[in-house]
């Protein structure tokens, strides 16, 4: 499995994503800055009055950003083959069509649960040394509130690791590119968007829950893979 994943990071280059990455979380920090700003513009938003606000909006920010990054390389690893019918030469490896393509999904899981937990510690770092120059919560931090938010972005970039993979189930109907990563912006409005501050990724045990789907549903995408024509 392992040297199916480094055959896989060689041959779709999956470091060259780096950059994007850097900038990604460079806008988002410039995007949290924005709402402190509107803050100050308009009295009525009031979008970081605690620590718990915060720290949640930079997790949801981190993991629908990275997700829908996901996304786009799920489709190339696994639907770009079957579009540009390079999936019959790797099919005729002398390995199961199922280990490849778990090779590829977990390949796409590790880079995404890594990805969402770096870029969450890079994000609050920013947060908190912009927070102690320009007071942006109106709040103490303490060491409980810390360890809480770490542990919540922990759970939180397992959940997207499994929750990346549920966006295959509908590419692979159509063979879709557009599918999978429309699928994945509609499934995150439903996991992560706040409503009056509640959201589904909140809590410690549904984002194992959203994990544990995604790694069933995903490997439920490619049951009849042994089987079926892919001509």
């Amino acid at each position: 499995m392992l040297k199916l994943m480094k055959l896989e990071l060689k041959k779709y280059k999956i470091g060259r994503y780096l950059p994007g990455i850097l900038i990604a979380n460079v806008v988002i920090l410039m995007l949290i800055g924005g709402v402190h700003m509107a803050e100050h513009v308009d009295n009525g938003i009031d979008f970081f009055q605690d620590y718990t606000m915060a720290f949640g909006a930079i997790i949801a920010f981190v993991k629908i950003t990275f997700v829908i990054f996901a996304s786009v390389i799920l489709a190339k690893l696994v639907i770009g083959e079957y579009n540009a019918k390079t999936v019959n030469i790797l099919f005729t490896y002398p390995v199961r069509r199922k280990k490849i393509m778990a090779a590829k999904l977990l390949l796409v899981s590790l880079w995404t649960f890594v990805t969402v937990l770096l870029s969450g510690l890079f994000v609050t770092g920013g947060f908190l040394l912009a927070d102690a120059s320009l007071n942006m919560v109106p709040q103490t931090l303490t060491a409980p509130m810390i360890v809480d938010h770490l542990l919540r972005l922990l759970l939180n970039a397992v959940s997207a690791a499994g929750v990346c993979l549920i966006p295959l189930l509908f590419g692979m109907m159509k063979k879709s590119v557009s599918a999978t990563i429309v699928s994945a912006v509609i499934l995150l409005t439903v996991t992560d968007s706040n409503n009056m501050g509640f959201s589904l990724s909140a809590g410690y045990i549904l984002p194992l829950v959203f994990a544990a789907a995604g790694v069933l549903i995903a490997f439920w995408s490619i049951r009849k893979i042994e089987t079926s024509d892919v001509l």
